[in-house]
């Protein structure tokens, strides 16, 4: 909220994957309290910890603007160097469109807390 109030552009949340405080909160559990006290126009990054498509997709869907995912890169670059790590990255982009496309979702903008769980009443 004071990021906020003294005109911050964005905030990222992380907790760079818990390694000082093991048993610290991780940021996509806090993600939905944060969008609820910042409100929906105030840009939220999130990372620390995501791996996968599905990942990313939980993270758009609890209100984040923007996703963060290093370390999947940094094994790609680690395993074949730059190719390695653009590997990567096609790999999470194309998780989240299988995902999206099972989802029935055609753009990010659909992404949002009912594919949790809607009610079909």
């Amino acid at each position: 909220m004071r990021a906020v109030k003294e005109g911050v552009d964005a905030v990222i949340i992380s907790n760079h994957g818990g390694r000082y405080i093991d048993s610290s909160v991780a940021p996509i559990q806090v993600l939905p309290e944060i969008r609820d006290a910042v409100g929906d126009q105030f840009p939220l990054i999130v990372d620390s910890g995501p791996r996968r498509g599905s990942d990313i997709i939980k993270a758009l869907a609890l209100g984040a603007n923007l996703v963060m995912s290093g370390r999947p890169t940094l094994y790609g670059a680690a395993f074949n160097g730059e190719e390695g790590a653009y590997r990567v990255l096609e790999i999470l982009r194309d998780e989240t469109d299988t995902l999206m496309a099972q989802l029935g979702l055609r753009s990010i903008d659909e992404i949002g807390p009912q594919i949790f769980w809607s009610n079909p009443d």
